[in-house]
């Protein structure tokens, strides 16, 4: 899975995907005050406008700013990101306990 819904009283508000930038998850609002559209397509999920996530009290200078698009299933950082990924393009990957195996 690479998007994970975010319920409220049932209904789906949001899907949350891990940014290997923040390591932590960020939401993608479909309902509410301030949305984003959704393409449907939980392979290749295209999102739009940009996300704009900011925390400049952060202790962490790192995570006080990441700015991205996801389109087509890639994330693409935007320049203007705090951290290691600013200026990059990476495929959006499965949550970690959907990429562990059994042994």
């Amino acid at each position: 899975m690479k998007l994970k819904p975010v319920r409220l009283e049932g209904q789906v508000w949001g899907y949350a995907f891990l940014c290997p930038g923040c390591n932590h998850s960020h939401v993608f609002h479909v309902q509410g005050s301030k949305t984003w559209s959704f393409n449907g397509d939980f392979e290749k999920p295209t999102f739009a406008p940009s996300l704009l996530n900011t925390c400049p009290d952060h202790p962490d200078p790192r995570l006080r700013r990441c700015h991205l698009n996801l389109t087509a299933g890639t994330l693409v950082f935007h320049g203007d990101s705090s951290h290691s990924l600013a200026g990059v393009s990476v495929t959006l990957a499965l949550w970690p306990e959907e990429t562990q195996t059994d042994s």
